[in-house]
C-alpha cells in the first residue's frame, strides 16, 4: 500500500446474538424466543471482528457493531466487544422493535442495511454541518466549537479536530488560530464526506442458529437497493487488504479445494473463514492510521428502532420474511413430562434468583415447578409466576399457539 494514501473508513461488523444452547422453536412458523433465552455473540463473529478490528488499526477510521434482537438481551453482549480482541469496537447499535421480530435472513438484511444507511447518514450529516458553516462565513470560533462538539460525539475524525496527544492539530484547529484557510478545511471536509462512501462490512461466515451463510451477502444485496448503486460482496475470505489508494478491497477465499483472489470497489461486505488470521500492523501504519481515526469509544450502545430507520413495515420481521420455517424439536435438555390440570408451570421467563440461602433457576416459560419448595411455590403462585398446566398451555407448546377449532 501506499504510504501517502489515507482513508478514514468506517468499518462495520455485523454481528447476532445466538441461543447459548439449542432451544426449541415455540411457534410452528419458526420464530425463536431470543427474549427468553440465554444468548451469546455468535462463535464465528469473533473471527470477523478480529478482521473488522485490523482493518481500521491498518487504515484508520471507526469500526461500528450492528446486530438485531431483544435490546435487553442483546447490548450487555455488545458492550462486551468494546475490548475484545486487540482494540475492540468503537461503537455499537442494537437494531430493536417488537415489529423486527420472526425475521428470516432477508428481512434481518433488510433492516441490518437501514442501519447502516443510518450510521452513514449520521456521520455525513456532522461533516455536512461544519462545512455549512465555513461555506457560510461563520467566525472560526464557532466553526472549532461545534467541531469540537461533534468530534467529542466521535463523528469527526482527528484530521479534521482531535485531541489525541501526539497528533498534530486538526485542520480546524489551525483554521481557527489562523494557521489554514477556509478553502483548506473545506476541501479536508470534503474529502473525509467522499470516504464515508468507501466503507467496509464484515461479517462471520455463518450463524450457529442458522447455518445458511447468507445474511452478510444479502445485506450488500438489500443495501444496493438503499443507497441506489451496487454494493459487491465476497464469501469465504480467508486474508484481505484495502488498497485505500485505488479504493479497491483485494481479497482471497477459500471455496472447497479452490482459492480464488478477487478485487472489489469499495464499498463492499466481506464473510470471513475461521482460518482467516490478521496480520501485525507496522508501528508506523499505526501512527499515520491514528490521524485518521475517530477520538475513541462511544461505550453507550444506541438502540434504533424500526421508525427511527424508516423502514417499511411489510419488508421487517415476520411481514417482510418470505421464507417459511416449520417447527423445530428440543434437543437442549432431557424430556420432561407435564399433566394437564396438575403441574405447576412457569408463566414466564425467571431469571436466577435466591430463596431461604438456595439459588434456583433461571427458568424458562412451562418449565415444571413441581420439586420446587412449597413455600416458595405458594410465593410464585401469588406473585402470577406460576399456574396450572391447562390444555391452553399444551396447545402452545406443541402446536406454538396454533388455534384448533371445530365446525358443527
Amino acid at each position: 500500500m501506499s504510504s501517502e494514501a489515507r482513508q478514514d473508513m468506517l468499518v462495520f461488523l455485523l454481528t447476532k446474538a445466538v441461543p447459548a444452547r439449542t432451544t426449541r422453536v415455540v411457534t410452528v412458523g419458526g420464530v425463536l424466543r431470543r427474549e427468553e433465552m440465554d444468548l451469546v455473540i455468535n462463535p464465528l463473529d469473533f473471527k470477523a471482528l478480529q478482521a473488522a478490528d485490523y482493518a481500521k488499526r491498518y487504515n484508520g477510521g471507526k469500526l461500528v457493531a450492528i446486530s438485531m434482537g431483544p435490546d435487553f438481551k442483546v447490548k450487555p453482549l455488545l458492550s462486551e466487544l468494546y475490548s475484545h480482541p486487540i482494540e475492540g469496537v468503537d461503537e455499537a447499535v442494537v437494531l430493536s422493535d417488537r415489529r423486527m421480530a420472526g425475521a428470516d435472513t432477508w428481512a434481518t438484511a433488510y433492516t441490518l442495511s437501514l442501519g447502516i444507511k443510518k450510521v452513514l447518514d449520521v456521520n455525513k450529516a456532522a461533516v455536512d454541518e461544519v462545512l455549512e458553516l465555513v461555506e457560510s462565513g461563520a467566525p472560526p470560533e464557532k466553526v472549532l466549537e461545534r467541531a469540537r462538539e461533534l468530534y467529542h460525539s466521535n463523528l469527526l475524525p482527528n484530521l479534521i479536530y482531535t485531541e489525541k496527544p501526539g497528533l498534530p492539530q486538526g485542520v480546524v484547529q489551525r483554521y481557527a488560530r489562523g494557521k489554514a484557510g477556509a478553502e483548506e478545511v473545506r476541501e479536508a471536509l470534503e474529502r473525509v464526506r467522499k470516504e464515508l462512501d468507501r466503507f467496509l462490512i464484515v461479517a462471520g461466515l455463518k450463524t450457529s442458529d442458522g447455518e445458511t451463510g447468507s445474511t452478510g451477502p444479502q445485506t450488500a444485496e438489500a443495501l444496493s437497493g438503499v443507497l441506489g448503486k451496487k454494493i459487491p460482496d465476497i464469501t469465504h475470505v480467508t486474508d484481505f487488504e484495502v488498497d485505500v489508494e485505488s479504493g479497491n478491497l483485494i481479497a482471497e477465499r477459500k471455496l472447497g479445494s479452490y482459492v480464488q483472489k478477487l478485487r472489489a470497489p469499495l464499498p463492499c461486505a466481506i464473510t470471513i473463514m475461521p482460518e482467516h488470521r490478521p496480520g501485525v500492523v507496522p508501528v508506523v501504519r499505526r501512527k499515520r492510521a491514528a490521524l485518521f481515526s475517530y477520538r475513541g469509544k462511544v461505550r453507550e450502545v444506541r438502540v434504533w428502532n424500526a421508525d427511527d430507520l424508516g423502514a417499511d413495515p411489510s419488508k421487517i420481521g415476520l411481514a417482510g420474511s418470505p421464507t417459511i420455517v416449520g417447527p423445530g424439536i428440543d434437543i437442549g435438555g432431557p424430556p420432561v413430562q407435564k399433566f394437564v390440570g396438575r403441574t405447576k408451570v412457569f408463566t414466564q421467563r425467571v431469571e436466577a434468583f435466591e430463596f431461604n440461602g438456595q439459588r434456583y433457576g433461571p427458568f424458562e416459560r412451562f418449565a415444571k415447578a413441581d420439586d420446587l419448595p412449597e413455600e416458595l411455590v405458594r410465593e410464585l403462585e401469588a406473585k402470577g409466576l406460576l399456574k396450572t398446566f391447562d390444555l391452553r398451555d399444551l396447545l402452545e407448546e406443541v402446536l406454538g399457539g396454533v388455534v384448533v377449532a371445530a365446525k358443527h
